[in-house]
């Protein structure tokens, strides 16, 4: 996978632009910069130059979702005349807009003259489009590709055209305020402009880049409504403020539609319905807008899976892993058209629904999809007949080896750092099982279905049985991570048996032990809670999966422990994750991050490879906010289970949760002997 060095992301529907810090986007810098739709990189490079320099950045911003703001100055150049001109004689500021319902890139360059005698310098602006799909920036190789593409210069621009070997035809066309003089380096096309400004005078320069996809088979989209509008969370510690706000923006800027609106899975890799990621970000934000669940959940439901396809993994009423829209896809060079390769979507798919219909108390999803909730269930009882238990056995074409969460290669290490034999059952994966028929059968008594809430709950409480008996590690005081061919435990302390206290499937006495195992500091960074223990042969802490750590991951492990009364113990993962956002860009919380040990006055270290902007990492802080809460529904109001807040928050407020059509504020204060008082009332502006 490309490096990704913290790139400015911006991104508005389906349009996405990610850039250097000085908004740039050049050939060395990386396979994931650029403008993208559907897939596909409309703009390949993208080079501003000042006087044939780059500018000098001073100031970037990325805050505000779909806009952008580059502060920049000049370096030393020559001026049209040829005399030298000083360094930061004038300044440069780059505004850039990303509007996804139009298909635009929009740019204004302004420039002003800070020094006290007129000034001359031009302008060049470097741009191409190679239209490569996604999957060939990501390493894989296009077994076709359609004509070359051409390029045609118009009077105010330039137009790239690639008729695509899967019928559809791409464009961008790039469009200047003022006519430009255009020269070729290479197949880019170079626009020049002469830029002349007395002693404080500016001028402004804009660039529209229009995306264009003709004769693509692509559903009429659903209306994208704006997800988590009217909510926010205050409190008097400004930096998990930060973390906070920063999350909902972001959700709100992964929202997208097709068929149904959802949540993409992150930015840039991912900007696409992403089975567990897209499932997990909308379970995260229930309280805080319940219609990103219903978008997702409506959409699943749309592409189950309804025959067999060994290319792609699907099976009756199985949930889908991953849709893709790009020429590879189309053309079946890639398995995502849609691929079904995961063991625990489907699963997942089934508690979003059910814990839907316990948050809001409304049914009318549940019955909308009853069908897909039924398809679902029979899915899951069939590919459990053998030994019980959700397994996979990585037999397929193209696709991962290793189907839950941690899917890499080497994601699933035996103790002797060997790969376990197919089939493989996760841990985890049977705790999602175990309460997604917890939250259907409950789902179903609210319904006045209390016969086959009873089948549900019986086949939970007979898994529940196998689960502690076969997965428990007496030596280790741990659940294993997997069983492997022949019932054989793969025996590793991993973070996944602290999602195993999420989904309520341990035994009293085994929760404490394994919430005891995951505080010791092999386990526990001081950042948050290792992928494996520092202890086994496999461990990287550098690794995706080896031990580094994942802010979702530990998201769970949070409501696991609060769910079993380890409130302390939550609180200090809590407390740990909201002090290293503060260390990242916008305080953003990455997709994972390096598991070296916390030291003092040393910073989390972030992984270059890493997804910048990830759905389920956006939603930890959220989701860890609501465990920590103990925020619920009863009776059609918001109540507090026993209430925490984090170490350095005394007052907090949450205005806009969502339950059923309702909306209510909540406050939540730290009184002078410590104790924590909280109370809710209908929402002062009940509009959504």
């Amino acid at each position: 996978m490309a490096e990704l060095v913290q790139p400015v992301l911006i991104k508005d529907g389906g349009l996405f632009f990610c850039c250097q810090g000085d908004g740039d986007v050049t050939r060395d810098c990386g396979t994931g910069l650029g403008l993208f739709h559907r897939d596909t990189r409309y703009l390949s490079r993208y080079e501003l130059r000042l006087g044939d320099e780059p500018g000098l950045t001073l100031m970037t911003s990325a805050a505000r979702g779909s806009q952008s703001v580059h502060e920049m100055a000049n370096a030393a150049i020559r001026q049209l005349d040829g005399s030298p001109l000083e360094l930061q004689s004038f300044g440069a500021r780059l505004e850039r807009v990303v509007d996804g319902e139009a298909l635009m890139l929009s740019d204004r360059l302004i420039l002003r003259n800070y020094s006290t005698e007129p000034i001359s310098f031009r302008v060049t602006v470097l741009i191409d489009a190679l239209f490569e799909d996604l999957f060939e920036l990501r390493g894989a190789k296009a077994k076709k590709r359609g004509p070359l593409r051409s390029v045609t210069t118009t009077s105010n621009g330039v137009a790239f055209r690639y008729d695509g070997a899967d019928g559809v035809t791409r464009r961008l066309d790039a469009v200047f305020s003022r006519p430009p003089h255009l020269t070729h380096r290479g197949g880019a096309r170079v626009a020049a402009f002469d830029i002349r400004l007395d002693s404080q005078a500016s001028d402004s320069l804009d660039i529209v880049f229009a995306v264009r996809e003709v004769d693509a088979p692509v559903p009429c989209p659903a209306p994208r409504p704006a997800f988590y509008a009217g909510v926010s969370v205050g409190s008097d510690n400004p930096v998990f403020d930060r973390v906070m706000q920063r999350s909902l923006r972001d959700l709100a800027m992964l929202g997208a539609s097709l068929e149904a609106s959802f949540i993409a899975g992150g930015m840039p890799w991912f900007v696409a319905p992403f089975g567990r990621d897209s499932l997990l970000a909308a379970l995260q934000t229930l309280p805080f807008d319940a219609r990103p669940a219903e978008g997702v959940a409506r959409l699943f439901s749309h592409y189950q899976g309804a025959r067999d396809a060994k290319r792609t993994g699907e099976q009756p009423g199985k949930t889908l892993h991953e849709l893709r829209l790009g020429e590879m896809a189309r053309l079946k060079e890639v398995p995502h058209d849609p691929s079904y390769m995961s063991i625990d979507s489907t699963p997942l798919f089934l508690i979003l629904i059910g814990q839907h219909a316990e948050w809001t108390g409304d049914l009318a999803l549940f019955h909308e999809l009853r069908p897909a909730i039924d398809a679902a269930l029979d899915w899951l009882a069939r590919e459990t007949k053998g030994d019980g238990y959700l397994s996979y056995s990585g037999q397929t074409p193209d696709g991962p080896i290793n189907q839950g969460w941690k899917d890499s290669a080497t994601g699933v290490p035996r103790k002797d750092g060997g790969v376990p034999l197919t089939p493989i059952a996760l841990c985890e994966v049977q705790g999602y099982v175990y309460l997604a028929q917890t939250s259907i059968a409950a789902a179903l008594r609210q319904a006045g279905e209390p016969e086959k809430a009873e089948i549900l709950d019986a086949a939970a409480g007979a898994l529940r049985a196998r689960f502690n008996r076969d997965f428990w590690m007496a030596d280790a005081g741990c659940y294993a991570l997997a069983l492997e061919r022949g019932g054989k435990q793969v025996a590793v302390v991993t973070s996944n048996a602290g999602q195993v206290l999420w989904s309520g499937i341990a035994d009293d006495d085994k929760a404490t032990l394994t919430a005891e195992r995951l505080a010791r500091p092999d386990m526990d960074s001081g950042w948050g809670v290792r992928t494996l223990s520092a202890l086994e042969k496999s461990y990287n802490p550098l690794n995706y999966h080896l031990g580094s750590v994942w802010p979702f991951d530990n998201a769970l492990i949070v409501a696991g422990l609060r769910r079993y009364g380890f409130d302390d113990a939550a609180l200090k993962i809590v407390d740990a994750l909201v002090d290293a956002s503060s260390h990242f860009t916008l305080g953003r919380l990455p997709e994972f991050y390096v598991g070296f040990q916390r030291e003092p006055e040393l910073t989390p270290a972030r992984c270059p490879f890493a997804e910048p902007l990830q759905a389920w990492s956006a939603g930890a802080m959220p989701y860890m906010l609501t465990a920590l809460l103990g925020l619920r529904r009863e009776d059609g109001e918001v109540v507090f289970e026993r209430p925490r807040l984090p170490t350095g928050v005394s007052r907090l407020s949450l205005s806009g949760l969502s339950i059923g059509g309702k909306r209510f504020d909540a406050r939540i204060d730290r009184g002078p002997s410590g104790a924590i008082g909280a109370r809710s009332q209908p929402a002062r502006d009940p509009k959504p």
